[in-house]
């Protein structure tokens, strides 16, 4: 749930610099001639025909290699063409025309951050700021750098020094907001994208970052009308969709929930996977640890699935499951779910199959040296489950209720041994021993945020007493 993608990028001032002399003749005529060149390629850059600038401002540097201006605005072409080791050369040119030249500092430290050469960037923006104490946009620059080196007390202060010379300049409250929410200062950072929003309405990023602390605050329905805005101005944003169903998801709208991160995989599946294993914790009891990509994959699907199961879509939840064992035949968390997805289908049989893959692969994993045991006939609680549900499938009614017995010896909020023996019961006509069983498990299930299977067994309890 990084709020670092949507830090304000800022772009180099292209500027409405015109050169004009008068003609006259010999020297200042060839000057006359390179300052016409520059005018055209300014006029093209002006309308975003980089290719015919460039070839424009080549003819003035041809004629005058020292015109500043000239290799100033091809480095910015360079730049919005992509060519970042190109506009980098023709900034040094320029400083090395005019070496206090505090914009171009500025400018050339910004390339020099995205191509990740940090110390590199530092150095140019204190240049900068040395040549000029008051370039606003020197300070908000260098303090998107520091928010990437998690200097957040420093980046404060630069945003500080926008404000006071211009506070007017939104990224500057916004840049502040960010390196508060990093800071867990959450009210202030909510006031400074505030302050920002009214300078700018549109501003996107303030309205994610806004959203980013309504969510630390537990403010859900807020954040979820701030990604919303976002999302009316970006609808490609999948950080948004991402944040958004998370949001949803805690709010218990899980159908709601599931159609955004679908809609984010659509986008950027990679990075949705790493945000499903970020939040893999809060949905899995016992995730594993991931350590490339198709682990990655896997909790994705994983968590797809469990969400999917939650809101009665089983085939969907079969379908992520499959997937996973396709992936990992030895997942056993992937058999354990599927386990549950196919009884609530009436696939009996597979949901035994499952568990019963489950008892091989735990019995033909290998043994730690460090583990001593002791030999024993006695089952463990999950084969005494295994053994109920089988009884229970069997029709064998008293040795199903005898098998949960063990099982809850062990852990009495059992809540799934808990509802089959429940079940157990019902079929024998003891209905009072049956509601007590539906009723703690219910209860479990939902104080483990497991709302869907508690709400099929109240919808059980409510037969069950008509």
């Amino acid at each position: 749930m990084s709020s670092d993608k949507h830090q304000q990028d800022e772009t180099m001032i292209s500027g409405n610099s015109q050169v004009s002399r008068k003609p006259s003749t010999g020297i200042e005529t060839v000057q006359a001639e390179a300052d016409n060149f520059f005018n055209q390629g300014l006029a093209w850059f002006q309308q975003k025909d980089y290719r015919r600038a460039i070839a424009a401002f080549n003819q003035a540097l041809r004629i005058n290699p020292d015109l500043a201006e000239a290799y100033r605005y091809r480095a910015m072409s360079h730049y919005c063409q992509g060519d970042a080791l190109g506009a980098i050369g023709d900034f040094d040119e320029v400083l090395r025309i005019n070496p206090n030249y505090a914009e171009v500092y500025s400018d050339r430290g910004l390339i020099l951050a995205q191509l990740n050469d940090r110390w590199g960037a530092m150095q140019d923006y204190n240049q900068a700021l040395q040549i000029d104490g008051n370039y606003a946009k020197g300070y908000l620059n260098r303090s998107m750098l520091r928010l990437t080196l998690e200097d957040y007390t420093g980046a404060i202060a630069d945003c500080d020094q926008v404000i006071r010379i211009n506070p007017n300049l939104a990224e500057g409250y916004l840049n502040r907001g960010i390196a508060r929410f990093e800071l867990q200062e959450y009210e202030d950072a909510i006031a400074d994208c505030d302050r920002a929003l009214g300078i700018n309405p549109n501003l996107a990023a303030a309205y994610f970052n806004r959203g980013m602390n309504q969510i630390a605050l537990g403010v859900y329905q807020e954040a979820i009308a701030d990604f919303n805005h976002v999302l009316e101005l970006n609808p490609n944003d999948a950080q948004a969709y991402l944040n958004r169903g998370y949001v949803r998801l805690q709010l218990g709208e899980n159908w709601s929930s599931i159609e955004d991160f679908d809609q984010a995989m659509r986008l950027e599946p990679v990075a949705a996977k790493a945000f499903f294993q970020q939040i893999a914790n809060t949905l899995n009891e016992e995730p594993d640890a991931v350590e490339d990509d198709e682990s990655k994959l896997i909790q994705g699907l994983m968590v797809q699935g469990n969400l999917r199961y939650q809101l009665g879509d089983y085939q969907a939840a079969l379908n992520a499951y499959n997937q996973v064992l396709t992936l990992d035949p030895n997942y056993t968390e992937a058999y354990n779910q599927r386990s549950t997805v196919r009884s609530a289908m009436g696939d009996y049989q597979g949901a035994i199959a499952d568990l019963e893959t489950v008892k091989t692969l735990s019995l033909t994993t290998p043994l730690s040296l460090e583990v001593v045991s002791v030999a024993t006939d006695e089952l463990t609680p999950q084969e005494y489950h295994e053994r109920g549900v089988e009884k229970l499938n069997q029709g064998d009614f008293h040795g199903a209720i005898e098998a949960f017995n063990y099982v809850l010896q062990d852990n009495p909020n059992n809540a799934t041994a808990l509802t089959c023996r429940g079940f157990a019961y019902r079929r024998l006509g003891d209905k009072p021993r049956a509601i007590a069983d539906f009723q703690k498990a219910a209860k479990v299930f939902y104080e483990n945020g497991d709302m869907k299977s508690s709400q099929e067994v109240i919808k059980t309890l409510k037969k069950l007493r008509q």
